[in-house]
């Protein structure tokens, strides 16, 4: 299953264009793939011009409507997203995060998404340059380079990835955290997760906004923006804790129960699908050269 997890605002908000966003993701998908799509969207309690529920029973997939507090608004929007991820399907397997201003544009995204079988994977429909920021990522030029590397992104993240890391990240840009994890998995370990696939949604509002570019100021040290922040280093050494923690699930496998001697096969298929398949020769050459090193050092 497919969770789209967004908050939307219609007062006050030009931009706001959910009725489109949910008719496209009807004209978009098939009724097996419905089966497979569910909405998660959080609204605020002092939104007046807000689509009542009645409205969404409508659609042919599961749509889930959350209200509470406005609280910092854009700039605590990885709090809502935690919590919609929360309450989604527990079959769920990937994530796409959103917003009220996109709408999709092409058939087959469902599927195509559902179709990925690694255990940890990032999508997005470009391929940024994650390699050239290797050793130098909490330098200031690079930050504003690689926050903005992947241009207008709705990620979409495997559900597992999220369960490991515990958050979205300690800022409102899902996408900026996702691409920072990205660098930094690869600087520390050689690992790249990012999947590209054909484009299959548009923004339909302004991509200028004084919030997503800085010019509002938040509570959060840790904000991260395309021309600012974050003003606490302390996030990139979260961002590394995180990056172990993949790291460790890959190599381990993401299963909480003790194995039985039998199971030796399954656990290592599993570490197999952990990582695209052509980084396996990467992984056997570095395994054997650990083993090599404590035999012979």
């Amino acid at each position: 299953m497919l969770s789209v997890l967004f908050c939307s605002r219609a007062k006050d908000n030009p931009d706001c264009g959910l009725e489109r966003l949910l008719d496209s993701a009807v004209a978009c998908t098939t009724p097996d793939e419905q089966k497979q799509l569910e909405f998660l969207i959080k609204f605020d309690d002092d939104d007046s011009a807000r689509l009542p529920d009645r409205f969404f029973a409508k659609y042919p997939f599961k749509v889930k409507t959350f209200v509470w507090s406005r609280g910092e608004g854009r700039h605590g929007l990885h709090h809502a997203q935690e919590y919609l991820f929360a309450n989604r399907d527990p079959q769920s397997r990937f994530c796409l995060m959103t917003a009220d201003d996109f709408y999709f544009s092409r058939a087959g995204f469902v599927s195509e998404i559902l179709s990925v079988e690694d255990e940890f994977s990032i999508m997005g429909h470009c391929r940024p340059p994650i390699e050239a920021f290797a050793g130098r990522y909490e330098e200031n030029d690079a930050i504003r380079q690689w926050a903005v590397s992947f241009g207008c992104w709705s990620p979409v993240v495997s559900s597992r990835l999220i369960e490991v890391c515990q958050n979205f990240g300690w800022q409102a840009n899902v996408d900026g955290w996702l691409m920072g994890l990205s660098v930094v998995l690869y600087d520390l370990y050689g690992i790249v997760l990012w999947r590209t696939h054909d484009p299959f949604y548009v923004r339909g509002g302004s991509h200028v906004r004084p919030a997503s570019v800085g010019a509002v100021s938040s509570y959060n040290s840790m904000e991260l923006t395309g021309n600012t922040g974050p003003e606490n280093k302390y996030w990139f050494e979260l961002l590394r804790r995180q990056a172990r923690n993949l790291y460790l699930n890959m190599e381990h496998g993401t299963d909480l129960h003790r194995k039985a001697w039998g199971a030796t096969v399954d656990r290592v298929l599993r570490k197999v699908r952990a990582q695209p398949l052509r980084r396996l020769p990467v992984r056997v050459c570095r395994r054997l050269g650990r083993n090599l090193g404590l035999i012979f050092g």
